[in-house]
């Protein structure tokens, strides 16, 4: 086998590795493959690197092993958005068919999609002086999550089923995007062009820090409520776009907003429930029933029927780590005493009876075994 010219099969295979899915046969021919040559293991290295941590580094520098591994290879087609190169690969074949050059540039995600591990690139602007970037907006299906580095040199982790737009003029005199659903901020704070994340009537500002934001206006409701929660630095936490209504918010600090009421703050807490979305957990921590209806919609991709409206007032704690849609019912239904029926994309949740509403904690899930 050439370095210089692989067939498709084994950048298949070299996905499939990266991701965990290869078989062991598959496993064992790709570890051969890195050690025949040093600059197939740089490759293999970043790639296991890009799979293992969101944030995109942008130090990265694999010219010179691509050279040799994509020689002779095409340049897969560019689709455009607004002016901007998003570089998509897809879901099947052909999936590291990039120059090397892009492969440098591009902010690396590792993207979930119905279960099938998915490699995405996607570049807004390379320029390192934060040129303006036009209005754009990235969105994620369900059961989707993407990756997106700014011009700035800040990255978002779009949570499943979330929008990201960023203002006319971003990188201009400010820098301002709005949110609908959930996402993971990494921001380079610049006190002369500040950040400002617009969601859900609330306005939050950097201070220089990592911080994640949720809002999703569910069915039924008539507004979404505002949870930012801050692993590092600071964030100022603004009610509609007034400042005169604020509180500033440092490391493990959850502020909630809810339309008309006044920001409430909970110090001190452990955060990890509100950024494990960004590596594929999904924890529920006391949860309604009803809130977990709406995630399940949302990772799953599923429609959700209750025929028991006590049941929604149910409360689950639990933490799925990659289990399968039936895993994640079968605990569930275990959890809170409830039975379901399943058709494709649809499922129905029925009463067991002989079970109150009292709050009772899930069997833990594979990621929590032996704890």
């Amino acid at each position: 086998m050439s370095s210089d010219h692989l067939p498709d099969d084994d950048y298949d295979r070299l996905a499939r590795y990266v991701s965990g899915e290869a078989t062991a046969v598959e496993r064992a021919e790709t570890e051969r493959w890195a050690a025949a040559d040093a600059d197939r293991r740089v490759v293999l290295s970043e790639m296991q690197r890009a799979w293992r941590t969101p944030a995109v580094d942008p130090s990265w520098d694999v010219d010179a092993a691509w050279a040799k591994v994509s020689l002779g290879l095409r340049q897969t087609g560019r689709a455009q958005l607004s002016g901007h190169s998003v570089v998509s690969i897809a879901s099947r074949g052909h999936w590291w068919r990039n120059s090397a050059r892009l492969m440098q540039a591009a902010a690396a995600a590792v993207v979930l999609i119905g279960g099938a591990a998915v490699v995405q690139r996607l570049r807004v602007n390379d320029s390192e002086t934060g040129a303006t970037l036009a209005s754009t907006s990235i969105s994620t299906r369900a059961g989707e999550r993407r990756t997106v580095r700014l011009p700035d040199g800040s990255t978002v982790v779009l949570g499943v089923s979330s929008t990201l737009r960023t203002r006319q003029g971003y990188g201009d005199a400010a820098r301002e995007v709005e949110l609908d659903g959930e996402a993971l901020f990494t921001v380079r704070h610049e006190a002369r062009r500040p950040f400002k994340v617009h969601v859900g009537g609330t306005l939050v500002e950097d201070l220089g820090t990592e911080f994640a934001i949720r809002s999703y206006a569910d069915s039924g409701a008539r507004s979404s409520t505002v949870r930012v929660a801050v692993t590092s630095g600071s964030v100022a936490v603004h009610r509609g776009t007034s400042a005169d209504t604020s509180v500033v918010l440092a490391p493990r600090d959850v502020a909630t907003v809810q339309q008309g009421d006044a920001i409430s703050v909970a110090r001190g807490v452990d955060v990890t429930p509100f950024t494990a979305f960004a590596s594929g957990r999904l924890i529920f921590v006391d949860a309604a029933f009803s809130d977990v209806v709406g995630e399940l919609q949302r990772w799953y991709g599923i429609d959700v029927r209750v025929t028991d409206d006590a049941i929604l007032q149910r409360h689950l704690t639990s933490t799925f780590d990659g289990e399968s849609l039936d895993e994640v019912l079968r605990i569930i239904g275990l959890a809170l005493d409830v039975r379901y029926e399943r058709e494709g994309d649809r499922v129905k949740f029925m009463a067991n009876g002989g079970m109150s509403t009292t709050r009772r904690r899930a069997p833990a899930a594979r990621a929590e075994a032996g704890a």
